[in-house]
């Protein structure tokens, strides 16, 4: 009975040591939600390369679960050193328990002898009195003891005599009930000691799959480590690289500016340069907006970067509508924007506004030709610094980018 509890015992004391299968991550998860930090990267951060921005997203996801791990190594070194504590009080209770076994066996074995030394005087006494008158009885043997002496004498050894044997009876008694004594307590000694090996056994098993899951715990923590270390030294490789990529892009979208700028300083000589009824239309009608304007920090130099328009959601080969009346400022190949096309709209509300389409895969217009609002002008594409199909569009105002959002919605 006991050995099935302790089996008992052991099955759960691994059921809680050992970790539960069934809540594992699916490292299929893991690989989707870098995935998909990629592709919001890619949308975040044009021109992102996709290798780089895994490293980033494989960074980002080792940098969050490194609080969670951290906290289940802890807790499964903790749980070891538990495990550990328990084997070493373990140990220590059972040689405890089994050096008083052992003094308990020498004691028995010493009042054994006692005993038996006890019996051997008794008997000794016993043969005395037989062989010296053959009479067996203890008042016998005491008065023939007395006879032919002196009454004092006789007497004396009379008492002696009994006193002496007395005594012999009373040790034997004793030592009979102390070695009684002692047995019991041996015998619960060795039931304790059956016991405490039976938790002894549980407590190595324990300690063992402790042991197992604090290497699990503390080899996934390191990977995880490793994993951030090496992406950062990655990232690190790769910052002056995507500086100077950085300030080109800066560079090249302030002569792009500048060359509208100028081109509507000409137009404003001329005096004409009111196109349509000033009213801007979404050019990418029904498609999802993928990226907003704004500021955002620049995940590999840190620095923060202006997105400079809107992207839509559009795939490759969608047709691209003049978002106005205008005239098309530049039409053609300008570099990271790909294929791009820019339309000024002229004068709205005393602010010259102009709109840029990018990284088209074929244009419909050229330099200096007029469109109206809904024109197709292009298709869209992925040319330039661009990571996948989609539209940037951009809004100038008096030369400066701009939110395109209130233009358009």
């Amino acid at each position: 009975m006991r050995r099935r509890l302790g089996l008992v015992l052991t099955a759960a004391a691994l059921a809680v040591v050992m970790p539960v299968t069934s809540v594992v991550a699916d490292p299929r998860d893991d690989k989707s939600e870098v995935d998909e930090r990629v592709k919001e990267l890619q949308q975040e951060f044009e021109g992102l390369d996709e290798d780089l921005a895994r490293v980033i997203a494989e960074r980002d996801a080792a940098q969050e679960k490194l609080p969670d791990a951290e906290a289940e190594s802890k807790a499964a070194d903790d749980a070891l050193a538990e495990a550990i504590e328990k084997d070493e009080d373990m140990a220590a209770r059972l040689t405890s328990a089994e050096n008083a076994q052992k003094d308990l066996k020498d004691t028995i074995e010493s009042g054994t002898e006692e005993i038996d030394k006890h019996k051997t005087s008794a008997a000794r006494i016993g043969r005395q009195a037989y062989q010296n008158s053959g009479i067996t009885s203890d008042l016998a043997m005491l008065l023939q003891m007395a006879e032919g002496t002196s009454a004092d004498g006789g007497i004396g050894r009379v008492d002696s005599a009994v006193r002496s044997q007395q005594r012999t009876i009373d040790k034997l008694s004793e030592q009979r009930a102390l070695n009684k004594n002692n047995e019991e307590r041996l015998s619960g000694v060795t039931e304790k000691i059956s016991d405490l090996k039976d938790e002894a056994a549980e407590a190595v098993l324990a300690k063992e799959a402790a042991q197992v899951d604090a290497k699990k715990k503390a080899d996934s923590l390191n990977d995880l480590i490793s994993a951030k270390d090496d992406a950062e030294k990655t990232i690190s490789d790769n910052k002056d690289k995507t500086e100077k990529q950085l300030a080109d892009e800066k560079a090249e979208q302030d002569r792009l500016a500048e060359k509208v700028r100028e081109w509507e300083k000409e137009q404003e000589k001329k005096g004409k340069f009111v196109f349509g009824d000033g009213v801007l239309a979404n050019p990418a009608k029904g498609y999802p907006t993928t990226s907003p304007f704004g500021y955002r920090v620049h995940p590999i130099t840190g620095a923060r970067k202006l997105h400079t328009g809107m992207d839509f959601g559009v795939p490759c080969g969608t047709p691209i509508r003049s978002a106005g009346d205008g005239i098309v400022v530049t039409s053609g190949w300008t570099g990271g924007y790909g294929n791009r096309v820019v339309i000024s709209h002229g004068k709205i509300k005393g602010k010259s506004i102009a709109s840029t389409y990018n990284h088209n895969t074929k244009l419909k217009v050229h330099d200096g030709q007029r469109v109206k609002k809904g024109d197709i002008i292009s298709y869209s594409g992925t040319t330039g610094a661009s990571t996948g199909c989609h539209l940037h569009f951009e809004i100038m105002e008096n030369g400066g980018y701009v939110d395109p959002k209130p233009f358009i919605f």
